[in-house]
């Protein structure tokens, strides 16, 4: 149970998760800023921005992640190692930069960052085609623009998450997160099925255009996300933030304290240390199964673009029914009863993938499992995410989102080469129950920890 009571002078509030009491100082809402619990979200303006950022952005990004991969499968022949590589090229900038990207986060307004990481991204995705054009695309080349467009990633989803918490009451953070999680899957029906037919007919690398052009209105609907955040958190040693750039004005002691903040807040916290414990099994299981999935269904499957993109698309339809449906079963059982159900319905669908093919109707049984996979994974990640963000305060979001996601892309960058690795030794069927295994293991550790019994009133 999530209580919120007032403290006196500068002793901040408490909240109590359970039986955990973590002090966590809860600001009052800036002078003018356009949160009201009481109205619908679509009528804050600052809300109604980031969706339409977050939908635009999303939308490209759904035909790349189909796009990308049958790029390196079909017109660069990638092998289980190599599909690895590129998986891995997109996990590590979180081990690399993660931890710095929150202490900039934290340091600065989060909009300029937002607004930039897109127009970045933009660039690099632009790339793709260009090369494909002039007959230069190769895999290292998909490896360097996958390296770079995870790094402005880092940085972004750090700032969007943190951003978020100053935008909306905290009342309304698992019906935001809901809503914004509701327009991610139905981007997932739409796009992946987009994607698939693009590629049969314009081809992989073109249709990656789609997601840059994306990226540009994006950072066009952020640029008008209101200047009415919290100020920027003090630095450890107590200079102004706006003195210098946050890696180098206050200097690396300055940064090294400040990293060293949030990785204490998410240590110090038992439920925060338990959700990055089980989080970073999801991981692994995750980057293990992504690492082969496309040539599962490419090379075991025998599925053409277009079908991928359909079942793919059925992923999308899971996603959808699971945000729809977050918040009511928070309310209904509480949030850790919705993260166990999420989990066991994501294991069902990745067994159920894993043994597609000998079912006698291979198509509709990876639809199925994708469906599963999407609504098992979105009703645990929109409850779990609202839960950090409601415990953890929102001057320290950035460094303690920058120190778990320090944990857990380091786990995945490993689960990819893991999965490139056991796809060539083991075979593609045998990774998918490995990762499915992971996943198992890691509702266990969720039904035996307190997490079960966390409650947000």
């Amino acid at each position: 149970m999530i209580i919120c009571k007032p403290g006196t002078g500068n002793s901040g509030r408490y909240h109590n998760v359970q039986f955990f009491q973590v002090r966590i100082p809860c600001k009052p809402t800036p002078t003018g800023n356009p949160m009201n619990s009481s109205q619908s979200l679509w009528h804050n303006r600052a809300f109604t921005r980031l969706w339409v950022a977050h939908v635009t952005s999303g939308a490209g990004t759904a035909i790349t992640g189909v796009a990308l991969r049958l790029t390196a499968v079909l017109l660069l022949n990638a092998t289980p190692t190599q599909m690895g590589l590129l998986t891995a090229a997109g996990s590590l900038p979180n081990l690399l930069f993660g931890l710095v990207a929150g202490v900039w986060v934290d340091r600065v307004r989060r909009r300029p960052i937002l607004v930039w990481a897109d127009v970045g991204r933009a660039l690099m995705l632009a790339s793709i085609p260009a090369a494909a054009w002039l007959g230069q695309l190769s895999l290292p080349h998909l490896y360097a623009v996958t390296f770079a467009v995870a790094s402005l990633t880092v940085f972004f989803q750090i700032a969007a998450i943190s951003v978020l918490p100053t935008l909306v009451d905290k009342s309304r953070l698992v019906e935001a997160n809901g809503r914004l999680s509701t327009s991610e899957a139905v981007i997932a029906i739409i796009g992946p099925a987009a994607a698939g037919g693009l590629v049969q007919f314009v081809g992989a690398a073109r249709a990656i255009l789609i997601d840059a052009i994306s990226y540009v209105l994006s950072a066009l609907a952020l640029r008008g996300l209101p200047e009415r955040e919290p100020g920027p958190a003090a630095p450890a040693d107590g200079k102004d933030p706006g003195a210098g750039s946050p890696a180098t004005g206050t200097g690396f002691h300055s940064v090294r304290q400040e990293v060293a903040e949030g990785i204490l807040e998410l240590l110090r916290t038992p439920l925060l240390r338990m959700l990055t414990i089980t989080s970073s099994l999801g991981m692994l299981a995750g980057s293990v199964t992504a690492a082969v999935q496309m040539l599962f269904l490419v090379d075991q499957l025998e599925l053409t673009p277009t079908t991928i993109g359909i079942v793919l698309a059925c992923g999308g339809v899971g996603s959808l029914a699971g945000a729809m449906i977050s918040s009511r079963v928070a309310e209904r059982l509480n949030i850790g009863s919705a993260l166990i159900w999420g989990k066991l319905l994501w294991i069902a669908g990745s067994l159920l993938l894993a043994a597609a093919d000998q079912t006698g109707e291979a198509v509709l049984a990876t639809a199925a499992a994708l469906a599963l996979n999407g609504l098992g994974s979105t009703l645990y990640f929109v409850n779990q995410l609202s839960l950090r963000q409601t415990i953890t305060d929102v001057r320290l979001l950035g460094r303690v989102t920058a120190a778990r996601r320090f944990v857990l892309f380091g786990v995945a960058t490993l689960g990819a080469f893991i999965g490139g690795a056991l796809g060539e030794t083991i075979g593609l069927r045998a990774t998918l129950l490995v990762g499915a295994a992971a996943l198992a293991v890691e509702l266990l550790l969720i039904i035996s920890s307190p997490i079960r019994r966390a409650r947000m009133d």
